[in-house]
């Protein structure tokens, strides 16, 4: 579209968005929990954030809307859990996301789906502008979030598959939309942690209805189509350096830790440090939880392991080879042993013939900002325990809390 037809006719299509933004305060939109759950071990956690699919316009729960519809979609391509958060911001553009993404706890999640711009397609957004603020978007998510997120980029959706925009005006949005959706891909493409995700279009039309259920569940199944595979290689990267742990290196990795995991864990200046209430409480919270008579935050320092946090009769300082947490730190995810006498890998350790005699282990990766795998929030305890009672989504969410710690000054 020429940069003067667009000057023209911006003035007109703005006006026209506004009195059609006043119809959508009476359409119906979710007002539950902004969230959705697929049962399943090892969950993906996926945040769902801003405008047109995210909010979930013409049904009131967001398991009907989009986070529903991906949830159980993605579960069903992966085998895994999926859990999505969504963060509806029903006026976001390009431009105004940033501030709205700055607030939130991004490092929680294994992939961001970022919904924006039918509003900025309607109204003529010059491309450039939208190219140099997705790229601003693009790298205020990748400095804040873990080195292993993934990122999605939904397309504009279909225009004129939206009612009001049915018309000659929605046909000149419907244009403009295309050619930023061309932006969107180039723009992602350039990146190795961002992935362009076109919406699908020919959704069937419901008289009366601005979305329906059948809508979101299209749409879910198209983006977890997309995510399937890149969500899948990570996980298939973290299970080859979990399970080579048998050729006489702590993981199977003989240069494991690196260069990168030691520099990551001394510029946290935190070695053979005191302990701190902020670490000890959530490790309180962890023994508490799940009953054992021990818990831990440790540190992976060269060739030992090293407590910042000790709760029980463990030892505080001891070697890392042949160690659990050498093995729960090249995790996928939660590493649970009901019973480490049982276990190849551990029946023969002497923190599991000797005292504290441990028999229960469940422990999830820590990692530094920049990514790397420095550390493990673990459980333990004497008595062995049955898999199904360990909820590893919990451990999940405590290792997350010590890595907002581990990102702020202590007060």
């Amino acid at each position: 579209m020429g940069k003067v037809i667009r000057w023209a006719m911006a003035p007109l299509v703005r006006s026209w968005l506004a009195a059609q933004a006043r119809d959508y305060d009476t359409v119906p939109r979710p007002r539950d929990a902004p969230q959705a759950h697929a049962a399943g071990i090892n969950s993906d956690r996926i945040l769902v954030f801003g405008s047109g699919p995210a909010v979930g316009w013409g049904v009131l729960s967001h398991d009907l809307a989009l986070p529903g519809s991906l949830a159980r979609a993605l579960s069903a391509r992966t085998g895994r859990g999926t859990d999505v958060d969504v963060v509806p911001v029903p006026s976001a553009t390009i431009r105004s996301a940033r501030a709205e993404l700055a607030g939130l706890k991004l490092w929680r999640y294994d992939a961001i789906v970022l919904s924006v711009g039918t509003s900025d397609a309607m109204g003529l957004l010059a491309p450039r502008v939208w190219r140099r603020e997705l790229q601003a978007i693009l790298d205020q998510l990748s400095r804040s979030t873990s080195r292993t997120t993934r990122i999605f980029v939904l397309g504009v959706q279909p225009i004129r598959s939206i009612a009001a925009y049915d018309g000659a005006l929605g046909s000149l949005g419907a244009t403009h939309a295309r050619a930023l959706n061309d932006l969107t891909g180039a723009v992602c493409a350039a990146r190795p942690d961002a992935y362009f995700v076109a919406m699908p279009a020919g959704l069937a039309r419901t008289p009366g209805r601005i979305r329906t259920a059948a809508d979101y569940i299209a749409w879910g199944e198209n983006l977890a189509e997309s995510m399937k595979g890149p969500l899948d290689a990570e996980h298939c990267d973290n299970d080859r350096d979990a399970d080579s742990d048998h050729d006489g290196s702590p993981t199977g990795h003989p240069d494991w830790p690196g260069p990168d995991e030691a520099r990551a864990v001394t510029q946290l200046g935190l070695l053979d440090t005191d302990p701190e209430e902020r670490f000890d409480r959530i490790v309180a919270v962890a023994r508490r939880s799940y009953g054992t008579r021990s818990a831990a935050f440790t540190f992976v320092d060269g060739d030992r392991l090293w407590d910042k946090s000790n709760l029980g009769e463990a030892p505080s300082v001891y070697p890392l080879a042949g160690s659990v947490t050498a093995i729960a730190v090249r995790s996928p995810g939660a590493l649970v042993i009901p019973d480490a006498l049982l276990d190849p890998r551990t029946r023969e350790h002497p923190l599991v013939v000797g005292e504290p005699h441990t028999r229960f282990y469940a422990g999830f990766p820590v990692e530094a900002e920049s990514g790397e795998r420095i550390g493990v929030l673990s459980v333990f305890d004497p008595s062995p325990r049955s898999p199904d009672e360990i909820d590893t989504v919990l451990l999940r969410e405590l290792a997350l809390l010590i890595q907002a710690e581990l990102r702020r000054s202590p007060e």
